[in-house]
């Protein structure tokens, strides 16, 4: 062996014992890079190095154990395919509805992204509505402090009140509330009606002082939360009174594929209701996608083409839904 190999040898496992070392502090004992650095006297930027030459040279290899029910592959496809920044897909367990999985899994999002100083956005919806009741069952939130978080509505009530006291718990300015007093924080209500008879109307009706600050508040949001409406027979533009039967068949033939914010979008996500959008007081669907984090909650069957639509328009980018409806959109 000459003496250029022996060297290169020796060089290699000194290298090793470095990379090992510093693998072992890291991995096994858990100190910071930073602390790795002081206590062998080289940079924190060559411990940065050592981890990753040792991942590169499998002297540390990374293995993850997911949870029998987990579908993280499932989520990683979904955000890849569609381009979201995450997806959450709720697995119910035994003796869960799906509805209860899909609230418990926003409560758990709601509760990790929010923070002090954050303005939360809300609308509708029967999800809406299971993940408040389910947040207000957390008692993490009692021990979290959400100083200066503000929650607001992204849209005004549905002028006919409707008897089923449930349905009237989803309403915008309620879920508000609603979230405002788990949390310990301000919340807002939108005083006004969902919809008007024309555009004139809304415009008056949305340049009152009270009306106008809670609509500029809600442009601001850092976070926004909605459920996704499907243009179905059981639709909540019919329950609300937004459209008649007749319009909402002619909704259908027009491409309608799902409601958010009381707008209605097709399959790639464009507003192609013009004469409701004009009468309905609230954010805009333009508005909406300049928040910065936009989560679509949704779950069922008839919901998987709104889904891909609110998706594929960047209406949404995030989505909180359950395994079954995961399944379905990305079969199609």
């Amino acid at each position: 062996m000459t003496k250029d190999i022996r060297e290169r040898r020796t060089e290699k496992v000194e290298d090793n014992r470095f990379l090992i070392k510093v693998s072992e502090l890291y991995f096994k004992d858990g100190l910071s890079q930073e602390k790795i650095a002081k206590k062998l006297n080289v940079s924190r930027t060559t411990i940065s190095r050592a981890l990753g030459k040792a991942k590169q040279e499998g002297i540390v290899r990374i293995h993850i154990t997911y949870p029998e029910s987990s579908n993280m592959m499932m989520e990683k496809e979904m955000e890849k395919r569609f381009g979201l920044k995450e997806a959450l897909i709720a697995v119910p367990v035994e003796g869960q509805t799906s509805a209860q999985a899909v609230a418990g899994q926003t409560a758990d999002y709601v509760i990790r992204v929010l923070k002090k100083n954050m303005i939360l956005g809300v609308t509708w919806g029967r999800a809406m509505y299971e993940f408040v009741r389910r947040l207000g069952e957390d008692e993490r939130t009692r021990a979290l402090s959400y100083r200066n978080v503000k929650i607001v509505p992204f849209l005004g009530t549905p002028s006919e009140v409707d008897r089923n006291y449930k349905y009237r718990m989803t309403y915008s300015n309620t879920l508000a509330t609603g979230i405002g007093d788990i949390l310990g924080c301000t919340s807002y209500n939108l005083s006004a009606p969902m919809f008007v008879q024309d555009e004139q109307a809304k415009n008056m009706i949305e340049s009152i002082d009270g009306v106008s600050k809670v609509l500029k508040i809600a442009e601001q949001s850092d976070i926004a939360l909605f459920g996704i409406g499907s243009i179905g027979a059981d639709s909540s533009i019919i329950k609300a009174g937004m459209r008649t039967g007749e319009e909402y068949e002619e909704l259908r033939r027009q491409g309608g594929a799902g409601e958010i914010v009381g707008r209605i979008y097709d399959s790639f996500g464009n507003t192609i209701d013009e004469k409701l959008n004009k009468k309905m007081v609230g954010i805009s669907l333009e508005r909406m996608r300049t928040i910065p984090i936009r989560a679509g909650v949704a779950y069922g069957p008839g919901k998987t083409e709104a889904i891909r639509g609110a998706m594929k328009g960047g209406i949404i980018n995030v989505l909180i839904t359950d395994a079954a409806t995961a399944e379905n959109i990305l079969e199609i």
